[in-house]
């Protein structure tokens, strides 16, 4: 999405359908009970794994919930690399809204006049590079000030903590086969709250598909096209 048309987007939206439950239930009871009740809104969430972890699959999880509940969610895919297949289905009706900035740095921008707006309960920023201490507290007190669930998604291990009044460790741990049928190894989340650290073990929830490749010849790799224009792809040399 452009910024003129996010803008005209912002115009449009008079009101929009305000929720009154000021948390998100996950629909996960032990995650629930870990975070009394679900995901809070007027705060900040960090949801932090390493690629193949589960992260995407929990945050993809969050989402549909959100859609379910009637909530409006803007997500900022600043890496650009979220599978439409596995998105678009949640676009049903109004009030989903997915930016793609040209530059992943742009990403904490984006998610800026996105709270600002006020337009929308729950705005996930994914994928942005570390924020630098001012924009982190400033993105917070937009998410306060405009009781909106902000949820910043980070898959970089040597990252540091956000922190957030709330974080989501998410890993996967390995399961060794015992005979019977072969399970997929649960999502593992430590939540971290209020100094309180506390692990679950998440193995109700479906994965997703790898996310989408980056390459240097086509950063969009959604079909829209190559970066000058063309419909083909670049001819490329071969080994000399």
């Amino acid at each position: 999405m452009t910024l003129s048309a996010l803008r005209l987007q912002l115009e449009r939206v008079v009101a929009p359908s305000r929720v009154e439950a000021d948390r998100l239930a996950t629909g996960l009871a032990a995650l629930d009970a870990a975070l009394r009740g679900g995901l809070p809104r007027g705060q900040v969430t960090e949801l932090a794994g390493p690629m193949g972890a589960g992260a995407t699959t929990l945050l993809h999880h969050l989402v549909a919930r959100a859609r379910e509940a009637g909530w409006w969610v803007a997500c900022v895919d600043a890496t650009r690399t979220l599978a439409p297949r596995d998105w678009a289905p949640l676009a049903a009706g109004e009030g989903f809204t997915v930016v793609r900035p040209r530059a992943a740095a742009r990403g904490a921008w984006c998610a800026d006049v996105l709270l600002r707006s006020g337009a929308w309960p729950l705005v996930v920023l994914d994928g942005a590079p570390p924020l630098p201490r001012p924009v982190a507290v400033r993105l917070a007190t937009l998410a306060r000030e405009k009781d909106v669930a902000f949820v910043v998604v980070s898959h970089d291990p040597a990252a540091a903590p956000l922190g957030a009044a709330i974080r989501l460790g998410v890993t996967r741990r390995a399961r060794r086969w015992r005979g019977g049928p072969a399970r997929r190894p649960p999502i593992e989340v430590t939540v971290e709250k209020g100094g309180e650290r506390v692990r679950l073990e998440l193995d109700d929830i479906v994965p997703l598909p790898p996310r989408l490749a980056v390459h240097d010849e086509a950063p969009d790799r959604r079909g829209a096209g190559w970066q000058d224009g063309s419909a083909t792809r670049p001819a490329t040399r071969g080994p000399s």
